[in-house]
This record gives structure tokens, C-alpha cells and sequence, in this order.
């Protein structure tokens, strides 16, 4: 359900700025507005200090604590010594990295002393330090001799010397600043210094709560800040607006009147931007783990659709995995990872866990199992022989289609039962189902019903004479124009359920085939057997990513495009973001 809300305007005087938005802050109810925009001085300093925060326990989080005795420790402190050692570790890494490329260079041609290289040249002895590719000759140039230093697969090393001035035709190297020596001594010299500056990260990970704490603080001053600059301000007066759920209101009412606060409390308007706040029963809310995940929310005028987004998401889940062995491994995970990380959210375990019985139902009732051609007796009894014809498992889809869509037309009814528009959508309801029969005849080649053409025009005549009021047809004739094209559409919507059948068998072909793959010659040896069985883990993993993939594209799809087009939601809601203390979110 959609909370309802009330509109609120606060209004007090200047002097009382802070008191009232720190009480409001306190109650943590209202969903602030900005009468103006929110820049002030200091508040892109606190910004910049929560962004610091935020990197430093970001690093903290992830190095495991010392468990050593801990001190007082400021935040400021804290930030300002990570950030030092932080910035200290990427160089020593950035360091290392050079090195060790240095070293790769090096150490083909040996050790030896660049000074020594260098003073022979001062001699009047030249040295060049070459490579050239395994399988080509070498030629020394006239007056110059080689020795071979390495050689490996791709290259030969030497080094040319002469006691005059040469051309060399194949790739040197630059003289270096260090020996090999050298190198790998500062190396090491670096990786004992990173070593210490994990130990000291590691020390100052003990102090995560203090900076989750200053990050908290941070988050409230900003949010506090950025409410006080959008006030807007008349003379001696300041006021602010927001939302509130309607059953709130009297709160701040009430505390408006203890405060001498002015307040007007109204309903929204038409063209107001009123955020979203969605209460479900517990049943429900497993469905919120998805509308998280891809971000969506209905706006205020819409509805929520969650418990049927749950239900045929469900259905949708089962058609698209097919598979009892899966649902049923699905489900052991869920169970396994529910018990090793018990202080995680609920709701996305019982979703899983939801998914996973469905799809054990539909599997069991269609006999398959890991894809698995001939099953034991007692599962094939379980099977529904119906269910074995893939015309009829396609003409399952589009009645559940239809079902899906008839629905939204039904709610759409009763959302609007006393006006005549209420018929227009039992038009569609009967279209939806003049296409159903449409589908069947057209895809499976099912005979249209006699009954089918009576339906068929008394759902035009209900869309053509309510769908627009005769009052309104100077003004909207254009949805009478389109309703042709939304008859298409419709059409259009409850075939796009056969994605439904597709996927499942597409499912159930990979696995039957990496089955045969695997075990379809039998397997004579231990060697053939681990092959077979690492053919059907390889297999069965990317076939369960694969349908893990199509639940999120077809199973959200049918949700959040078709049924939605149906009843009206746009997902174009702003989330109830109230203006409280953190520790209140």
C-alpha cells in the first residue's frame, strides 16, 4: 500500500532556525522539499569531510583488526594518519611495479656494475647490451666482438663491445641507473616498509566504530546544513516544506503547538512531486530484495503492485528454471548461506526461497530433474503427462498472460468503479481474452470458439463508447485514434508470454545435452568419469547462470513493462527520504 500524505508547511522565526530543525530532525518524519537551493558556507567542507570518511573506513573495513588496546582517538586523527599510510602504500605499490619491471630487464644479462660500464666507456671502450629474437643470427660489426650472456624462447642476450664507435642493429638496453643488485634490494627494502604499513593500517582498523560514528555525524550535519539553506526566509520568518505520512501529522502539529511553530498541513496538490512510501504485509516484503536491486518505485498516484509483482513473479520464476533439481539446490544454498550469515536481511533469503519452491512444484509436475531423460518411477508418478506437450505448455503461458493482464484491468476497474471508464477496462479484460483465443488459433493452430466473435465486439463497443466520455471526445479523440494500435499492442503483450516456454526449454536442452555429453558413452575408466564429471559441473553452472540471467530479464520484464503498461504505473516514484538522525534510517 501507498501511505497517504499530507503537505507541510513550517514556518518560525529566524532566531529559532536551529532548535526547530534540530527537533525535527529528532522526529524524523518529514520528507524535506528545498524552497531554495541548498548551498551555504561549510557545507561543501563537510561534504568533503564525510567523502574522507567514507574512503577511510572503506579500507579500514576490508583489513582485519589487531584486537590491540585502544586509545582515545579523534576522527580527525584517525582520517588524517589512514589517509597518510594510504597514500604511503599506493606509492610503495607503484614503486614495487617499476622495480620489478626494471628487474624482468635486468636479469637476463646478469649481474654486473653500470659504474663499471661506465668507466670502460670513458676508456675508449664501448659496450652495448642487446637482444635479439631466439632464432636469428647474430653479426658483429667490423672491430667489435660478442659474448652470449642467456638465451630463453624468445630471445638471445649479449653484450657487443668495441674499441671504437658502432652502429648496433639490434634492440639495446639503456644503460641503468642501478644494478640488478640494486633493484632487488630496494624491492625488498619496499616490500618490508608495505608490510609495516599494513601493520599499521591494521592497528588503526580497531577504530572503525569511532570513524562510523563521525561518518554518521557527517551525514546528519550535511543533511541538516542543506535543509537550513533551503528554507526560504521572509523578513524575520523562515519556513521550510515537506511531506509526511497523513497519519503523522498531528505529531508535528502537536509539537508545533509546544514549540510556537506556524504550520499548515494540507492535502498535495495535482502537480506536486510527492515522494513514495511503501507499507506491505510481512508476506510481501521478500519482493522489495528485486525493486532494490533494479531500483524502481511506483509514484504516489499509482499503486502498489508488489503482491502480484510476488505472485506471478513467482510463477514466471518456475516456468523459466523447469527444473525440480535446480529449485531444489537453489532452496539447500538459500538454507546453508541463510545459516552462515544470520545477522544479513531476511527478505532476500525467503524471496530465494520462494523461487526455489516454485520451481521444485513445476519441475516435479513436468518431471524434470538436472535434465535428467529417464527418472526413477516414484518421480515419474508425480509427473503430469499433459505437461509433456509443448503446445500445451505454450498455451499455459498465454492463459497466464492473459491472467496476468486481466488483472490489471481488473484493478483498474475497481480503482475507478464509479465512473463509466470502469466498463472501458472490462473491454480490455475481453480483448486481452480475444487475443488469448487469438494467439491459440493463430500459434498452435487451436479453432477460434464460436463464442469468441460475440466477445470480440462487445469488448469494441465497450472501449469505443467509455475508453473517451462522449464529453470528452472534442478533446481526446486521439486515444480513440491510437486505440487500434493498442489493440496491436495487446495483442502483442500476451504473446510476448511465450518468452515463458522458450527459456525453459531452452534450459532443459542444455542440460539434457551436456547430460549426453557427459554420460551418453558410458563411463569405462576413473579418467572418463572425471571427465564426465567435470563436463557436468562446467555445464550445469552455466546453464544455471544462464536461467539466473533470464529470470532477471524476463521475469522482471513481464512484471515492470507488460503488467504495468496494463495498470498504469510508470515507476517514476521519488523514495520517502525523511530529514532525521541517522541512526533513525
Amino acid at each position: 500500500m501507498i501511505v497517504p500524505m499530507k503537505k507541510v508547511t513550517l514556518f518560525c522565526r529566524e532566531e529559532d532556525r536551529q532548535t526547530t530543525l534540530h527537533a525535527l530532525q529528532k522526529k524524523g518524519v518529514l520528507h524535506v522539499i528545498h524552497v531554495n537551493p541548498p548551498h551555504c558556507d561549510g557545507l561543501e567542507k563537510v561534504r568533503s569531510d564525510y567523502n574522507r570518511l567514507g574512503n577511510v573506513l572503506g579500507v579500514l573495513s576490508s583489513i582485519a583488526a589487531t584486537n590491540a588496546g585502544m586509545q582515545d582517538r579523534p576522527a580527525h586523527e584517525i582520517t588524517t594518519n589512514v589517509e597518510t599510510l594510504i597514500e604511503r602504500k599506493k606509492e610503495l605499490d607503484e614503486l614495487q611495479e617499476k622495480l620489478k619491471r626494471e628487474q624482468s630487464l635486468l636479469q637476463p644479462f646478469g649481474h654486473f656494475e653500470p659504474a663499471h660500464v661506465a668507466a670502460l666507456t670513458d676508456k675508449g671502450v664501448h659496450v652495448r647490451l642487446c637482444r635479439t629474437p631466439a632464432k636469428e643470427k647474430i653479426a658483429v660489426p667490423p672491430g667489435a666482438f660478442f659474448h652470449l650472456l642467456n638465451n630463453d624462447k624468445q630471445y638471445r642476450y649479449f653484450v657487443v663491445m668495441g674499441n671504437s664507435q658502432f652502429t648496433c642493429g639490434y634492440e639495446e638496453l639503456k644503460l641503468p641507473a642501478y644494478s640488478l643488485a640494486e633493484v632487488e634490494q630496494k624491492i625488498s627494502h619496499a616490500a618490508e616498509e608495505l608490510r609495516a604499513v599494513q601493520e599499521s593500517l591494521a592497528t588503526w582498523s580497531n577504530y572503525q566504530g569511532v570513524v562510523v560514528k563521525a561518518l554518521r555525524e557527517a551525514k546528519e550535519k550535511i543533511a541538516l546544513l542543506e535543509v537550513m539553506a533551503g528554507m526560504g526566509c521572509a523578513e524575520k520568518i523562515v519556513y521550510l516544506q515537506g511531506y509526511c505520512p497523513a497519519d503523522r501529522a498531528g505529531e508535528i502539529q502537536q509539537d508545533a503547538a509546544r514549540q510556537g511553530w506556524g504550520v499548515i498541513v494540507t492535502d498535495p496538490n495535482e502537480d506536486d512531486d510527492v515522494p513514495t512510501l511503501i507499507q506491505s504485509p510481512k508476506w510481501v516484503q521478500p519482493i522489495k530484495t528485486v525493486f532494490a536491486m533494479i531500483n524502481i518505485l511506483p509514484g504516489y498516484r499509482e499503486v502498489d503492485i508488489s503482491s502480484v509483482f510476488l505472485v506471478f513473479f513467482s510463477v514466471f520464476t518456475a516456468l523459466l528454471i523447469g527444473d525440480a533439481g535446480y529449485g531444489a539446490l537453489f532452496l539447500v544454498l538459500t538454507f546453508v548461506a541463510r545459516k552462515k550469515f544470520p545477522k544479513a536481511p531476511s527478505a532476500p533469503f525467503t524471496l530465494i526461497g520462494i523461487l526455489s519452491l516454485s520451481s521444485i512444484v513445476w519441475g516435479v509436475v513436468t518431471g524434470n530433474y538436472f535434465g535428467i531423460a529417464a527418472i526413477p518411477a516414484p518421480f515419474a508418478r508425480l509427473r503430469i503427462d499433459w505437461l509433456g506437450n509443448d503446445k500445451n505448455v505454450i498455451n499455459v503461458c498465454f492463459m497466464i498472460g492473459a491472467i496476468h493482464l486481466s488483472v490489471a484491468h481488473v484493478w483498474n476497474a475497481v480503482r475507478i468503479i464509479n465512473s463509466a471508464k470502469a466498463i472501458a477496462q472490462l473491454g480490455w479484460i475481453g480483448m486481452t481474452w480475444t487475443m488469448y483465443l487469438a494467439a491459440r488459433s493463430m500459434i498452435l493452430d487451436a479453432p477460434f470458439p464460436s463464442w469468441g466473435v460475440p466477445l470480440v465486439v462487445a469488448s469494441f463497443v465497450a472501449l469505443i463508447f467509455f475508453q473517451v466520455p462522449p464529453k470528452k471526445i472534442k478533446k481526446d479523440w486521439p486515444h480513440l485514434m491510437m486505440m487500434p494500435m493498442n489493440v496491436i499492442g495487446n495483442f502483442v503483450d500476451v504473446v510476448s508470454y511465450i518468452r515463458l516456454f522458450a527459456v525453459g526449454s531452452a534450459s532443459l536442452a542444455v542440460a539434457m545435452n551436456f547430460n549426453e555429453m557427459a554420460l551418453g558413452h558410458g563411463v569405462p575408466t576413473i579418467l572418463a568419469g572425471l571427465i564426465a564429471a567435470v563436463i557436468l559441473l562446467l555445464g550445469h553452472v552455466l546453464n544455471i547462470a544462464l536461467v539466473a540471467l533470464g529470470i532477471l530479464v524476463h521475469g522482471v520484464r513481464l512484471n515492470t513493462l507488460e503488467f504495468s503498461g496494463h495498470i498504469g504505473v510508470q515507476w517514476k516514484g521519488i523514495r520517502y527520504n525523511p530529514f532525521c538522525m541517522e541512526h533513525n534510517n
